[in-house]
């Protein structure tokens, strides 16, 4: 069986643009789905949300963890054998694998059976993954296991579930409801909701276009001596489609990671989508400085325009940034445009008038 771009240092650049894509992917779907079920992430349960977030992104971390970025010296010429249990390994392994089991009882309200199939399951997906040198991408197992260590995740699991299903009834002071209730989500985000939406944004088209170089390294449609040239064009070009452009033609005038936390761009006085050229506008003012100085390696004077941005949003009881009070828009939610509500909102359903039910029909006591 043939490796993935022949298991060399080209397939060893994918995987390591390529993985980090796949969690900013994942992460994405994961918060759409949730904001589209529940709304806001509001107290208890949003907390726990955001937890499982960075629960699976701790997950699969661990299991591509320590990701090599070269091909020098990698392969042992005679193989290593399996290495004993250590107590650091088995240490971490539990601590991983613990928030499973406590978020599976707590947050998404699994039973025993259930969270032990689950923890078994990906305890052997992760096994898996590290064993086969991240599912044959690279040329040999880099992370190298004791067998134990499997049985160690599953026991992590385990305790996770038992502590949740006992300290909060053994705790007074502690929440009793940790599973999310669905919240009408209009209005104003908060912070942690812009940050996330900006982070995705990031996330996206720095790995996105990441990605891009490496195919084109690997299927060898350039050269790699023009390297930081194509770089350069190819983060420049997505920023512009996906930046520029695609905001300009969603009726939110958002971005792909903003969409993903349900945010929306809307004029200052009404709830209605931000005039174009103001968006266009935002977006010259905002994203491309932005855009531009990490292209060409000055990630660090970036900063200077998000502090100039966010000066105004942390004062301000509506949390506008200083881009929307220049360009006149508003950061609001998607429901706030199309007054759409949470999947699981229970909605009320007038009673049918016109074919009235018959009563029931109750027995008589003898």
């Amino acid at each position: 069986m043939g490796r993935a771009f022949g298991g060399g240092q080209a397939a060893i650049d994918v995987a390591v643009v390529g993985l980090p894509l796949l969690m900013v992917v994942g992460s994405a779907l994961y918060l759409r789905g949730q904001h589209r079920r529940y709304g806001r992430l509001v107290g208890w349960p949003g907390q726990l949300t955001l937890a499982a977030l960075l629960g699976g992104l701790g997950l699969a971390a661990y299991a591509v963890w320590p990701l090599p970025t070269s091909v020098d010296g990698l392969c042992p010429i005679v193989p290593e054998p399996a290495p004993a249990l250590d107590v650091g390994s088995a240490l971490l392994a539990l601590g991983v694998f613990l928030p499973v089991g406590i978020l599976a009882r707590a947050r998404f309200r699994r039973g025993l059976l259930v969270t032990i199939a689950l923890g078994t399951a990906l305890a052997l997906a992760v096994t898996t993954i590290r064993a086969t040198g991240v599912l044959g991408l690279y040329p040999c197992s880099y992370a190298i296991d004791a067998p134990a260590l499997t049985g160690i995740a599953v026991a992590g699991v385990l305790l996770g579930w038992l502590l949740a299903r006992w300290v909060p009834v053994l705790w007074p002071w502690g929440p009793h409801r940790s599973w999310p209730g669905a919240v009408p989500d209009r209005g104003l985000p908060d912070l942690t909701r812009r940050v996330l939406g900006a982070l995705l944004d990031l996330g996206l088209w720095w790995y996105g276009s990441a990605l891009v170089v490496a195919l084109s390294h690997a299927y060898g449609v350039v050269e790699p001596a023009t390297g930081n040239e194509v770089r350069v064009a190819t983060l420049l070009g997505l920023a512009v489609v996906f930046a520029l452009f695609l905001p300009l033609l969603r009726r939110d005038r958002s971005t792909l990671g903003c969409s993903a936390v349900r945010l929306a761009l809307t004029e200052p006085t009404a709830a209605r989508p931000a005039a174009r050229h103001r968006v266009l506008a935002r977006t010259l003012l905002l994203h491309a400085p932005i855009v531009v100085l990490l292209a060409l390696g000055l990630g660090w004077w970036s900063l200077i325009v998000v502090a100039l941005h966010t000066c105004t949003a942390l004062v301000r009881s509506d949390g506008t940034g200083l881009a929307d009070l220049v360009c006149g828009t508003r950061v609001r939610t998607r429901a706030t445009l199309d007054g759409g509500l949470p999947g699981r909102l229970v909605r009320y359903s007038a009673p049918d008038t016109e074919h009235p039910r018959p009563p029931e029909r109750r027995p008589t006591p003898v």
